[in-house]
């Protein structure tokens, strides 16, 4: 009898311990309009599930929202867009033909500069030195740059990665091992499974060129930055910082913004999970008015293009919004186009909006499919709502997004051209006169549904069980503790190789004294 009371009683302590709200702190770095949406649909589930939280974000909500503190970096992200707003180089029109911007030692200085601005904002390092901000654990995205590691140990709490895109080595490093690249394609590879020979070699001279940059150029430079931010925030708060490794390593867990219904179902270690999609509420925001009247009235369907957040069409040469708008002025579809600026003399089946409410555009029935730049969101909400796409990767994993949408079927990929109307236009056709792409696309989405937990479930669930087990150290991968020398066994070989040279030493010895000896006796003889 007593025994059933003590565990009826730890039954309930453990129930009341886990109902309890945490307080989480919650940053996505990038001044992105993209990356925020998924920085605030953490937020969002974290609140749903009656946490407390604290965002730190460029893009702060117009209402206050109950549990939620927002300290805006939103001036910050305005001071450095300004300060890249007369750089063309990255604008549409002047990235055709010139291959990916991600995959390039040009990236990868980009990211170092965003985060060198945003750790130079005064509101952020007060808020960081300041001893009554209290947390259970931290959850930071990872873009190209791991200095960010340091905010979670000046709050002496678990450190949550959160990865917007694929799996690739980049980031599973950093809570297990570097992938093996004959299966695992870095993040920019448009490569898929199964490698042959040649394209293997290129995924391995790939990684060892990237980890050669990295530890030469940009690892230097981001010690540097943390060194120059951390210790004395941890010294006003009366704390010593790790180093600039055991920060970054020290992560309990890792969010991928991904699905394998989606991209490729990478192996993943016990600390990592997908949870694309969590970032769709699961009640559709109504259209407004005026778009919900011209969708529910197309005759022939509707046809939604848009570029994102962060590529402008109005950025488009001259040249390529002409043809574009005499393409579609052939079509019997009506075009919804997320165009950022007013337009004259528009064809009277587009419609233009500066900003389009993406998912509920999705979700109406009488859409026919998405043309997109094929960024992880447009990808993934595509599948949710089962659109086929037609996509123009422009720049980072939109190539590798539209290479998987293509081998699964569900879509087409044209290259971004001066040109490519006529591309477009032919994949229009094409996908016109098939069902395949939809019929592909709602099976793809079937399976990207039927999960045992809705992914903001998971996602909020997994949060918990980091806190809950002190930071989930029964999950930390036993690869982050052995060194790269003795994964690939180069003790082992080089112990081996020294016992065969001493033995073949001996042997060529006893050989040469045999002969020695043998050499004697027949001189005796």
């Amino acid at each position: 009898m007593a025994s059933n009371v003590i565990a009826f009683g730890l039954a309930i302590a453990l129930l009341v311990s886990s109902s309890e709200a945490l307080r989480i702190l919650v940053f996505f770095p990038l001044y992105s309009k993209s990356h925020s949406i998924l920085g605030h649909g953490v937020v969002n589930r974290l609140l749903e599930a009656g946490h407390e939280v604290v965002h730190i974000t460029s893009f702060p909500r117009e209402k206050s929202v109950a549990n939620l503190t927002e300290l805006s970096l939103e001036e910050t992200g305005k001071q450095w867009k300004a300060a890249k707003a007369n750089d063309e180089t990255y604008k549409i029109k002047n990235l055709v033909g010139k291959g990916n911007f991600g995959d390039s030692i040009f990236f990868v200085y980009f990211t170092y500069e965003i985060h060198k601005a945003i750790f130079s904002a005064p509101e952020l390092v007060e808020f960081l030195k300041d001893p009554s901000q209290k947390f259970d654990a931290v959850i930071l995205e990872w873009f190209f740059s791991d200095v960010i590691a340091g905010i979670a140990p000046l709050f002496q709490c678990p450190l949550i990665w959160f990865g917007s895109t694929e799996a690739h080595w980049q980031t599973l490093k950093l809570i297990d091992e570097v992938p093996n690249p004959s299966y695992n394609v870095d993040i920019f590879s448009v490569s898929r499974t199964p490698l042959g020979f040649w394209e293997r070699t290129v995924e391995l001279y790939t990684m060892i060129k990237k980890m050669i940059i990295l530890s030469v150029i940009f690892t230097p430079l981001e010690k540097s930055l943390y060194s120059d931010v951390f210790p004395s925030i941890a010294a006003a708060k009366g704390l010593t910082m790790p180093t600039y490794n055991e920060a970054i390593y020290n992560g309990s867990f890792i969010f991928f913004n991904s699905h394998p219904s989606i991209g490729t179902p990478f192996r993943l270690p016990q600390s990592a999970k997908y949870i694309a999609g969590y970032h769709i509420d699961s009640k559709v925001k109504p259209l407004p008015k005026d778009l919900q009247k011209l969708m529910d009235e197309a005759k022939h369907g509707v046809i939604y293009f848009s570029m994102g957040s962060n590529w402008k069409s109005v950025d488009m040469s001259d040249n390529m919004q002409t043809s574009l708008f005499n393409m579609f002025a052939k079509l019997k579809q009506t075009v919804i186009w997320k165009f950022e600026e007013d337009m004259e003399k528009v064809p009277a089946n587009v419609h233009l909006v500066k900003w389009a409410p993406q998912q509920a555009i999705l979700a109406h029935p009488n859409l026919k499919f998405f043309i997109t730049h094929g960024g992880q969101l447009s990808t993934t909400e595509a599948i949710h709502f089962g659109v086929p796409v037609i996509g123009i990767p422009i720049a980072g994993d939109q190539y590798v997004n539209m290479q998987s949408v293509t081998n699964k079927g569900f879509g087409l990929t044209v290259t971004l051209a001066e040109d490519m109307a006529d591309h477009i236009y032919e994949a229009i056709q094409k996908m016109l006169g098939s069902t395949a792409y939809k019929t592909k696309a709602k099976e793809l989405s079937f399976i990207y549904h039927n999960r045992n937990q809705k992914p903001g479930d998971e996602l909020v669930f997994w949060v918990e069980h980091v806190v809950a087990t002190g930071g989930a150290k029964h999950l930390k991968s036993p690869a982050l503790s052995v060194p790269c020398y003795q994964k690939m066994y180069l003790d082992v070989l080089a112990v081996l190789a020294a016992v065969l040279f001493i033995a073949f030493k001996l042997i060529k010895r006893v050989v040469r004294k045999e002969k020695s000896s043998k050499g004697k006796k027949e001189k005796t003889k």
